[in-house]
């Protein structure tokens, strides 16, 4: 049996109400057609079925973290993960044993994260006592620092917490999601992508996007650009949970802006 064709993505082009996607066919013809806004949107049912933590089926994480050079990759998930665990009072108290059981990464690598992440003051981290005069520990309370970013982007916990991710692939949707923005498209270099997850080789950075795209968090993508320059960037349609206050209507069109 032979190999199924995959219409190859030519380019994708932003209406009024969604996007046009355009293929090329076995003939090499060139086709196209329409994608509604709402249809990159995660389902009802997609949110309920996902790995939902604390109270939430996504968190609101601060660019400041996502984007900082301070710290690793590691630390920017156990970051999410535990804030996916959030109170009112911006404090969380999950067991390190249980968030390696539900997010696939092992209890070494969450506790040195944790030390990081305190060390660096993004957090705060207290052991508390079963009970005052108890010497054993139930587990951390831990409380946000980073407060005072001004953008913050919109995590759905389906990704964080999927076990069959590793950590690099897992960041680089967070990454994608905080350059899109409110909207769906973006267009990145490849020398951004790479240095932001640590990687060298190209290849190994298309390795994480095709696994993304073969789990339906990435919708489609192709070359940015075009010709000489077109090996330099890569265009993405993603898929994403998306609060009422993002949601993107037919007015939004006028002031949205595509990168």
């Amino acid at each position: 049996m032979g190999n199924k064709f995959q219409a190859k993505i030519i380019k994708i082009e932003q209406e009024s109400d969604g996007y046009r996607i355009f293929h090329q066919n076995k003939e090499k013809v060139v086709d196209s057609y329409k994608l509604h806004y709402g249809l990159l949107n995660f389902t009802i049912n997609e949110q309920y079925n996902i790995n939902r933590r604390g109270f939430y089926t996504a968190v609101y994480i601060e660019d400041s973290v996502i984007f900082s050079e301070e710290l690793s990759l590691t630390e920017k998930l156990t970051y999410i993960l535990v804030k996916s665990f959030c109170n009112t009072q911006k404090t969380a108290f999950p067991s390190i044993e249980y968030l390696s059981k539900t997010s696939g990464h092992s209890h070494t690598t969450l506790v040195e994260a944790i030390d990081g992440l305190t060390k660096k003051e993004c957090i705060s981290a207290a052991r508390r006592r079963k009970r005052p005069d108890d010497k054993r520990y139930l587990n951390n309370i831990y409380t946000f620092d980073k407060t005072g970013s001004q953008y913050k982007t919109y995590v759905p916990l389906n990704i964080v917490f999927a076990k069959g991710l590793n950590i690099r692939a897992k960041m680089l949707y967070v990454f994608l999601l905080a350059k899109v923005k409110n909207g769906y498209m973006v267009v990145l270099p490849k020398k951004e992508l790479k240095k932001f997850l640590g990687i060298k080789s190209w290849k190994t950075v298309s390795n994480h996007i095709k696994t993304l795209h073969r789990l339906g968090f990435i919708y489609t993508f192709c070359n940015g650009t075009k010709e000489v320059e077109r090996e330099k960037s890569i265009c993405f349609l993603i898929r994403r949970i998306c609060p009422k206050e993002l949601v993107i209507t037919d007015e939004d069109w006028d002031v949205l802006e595509v990168i």
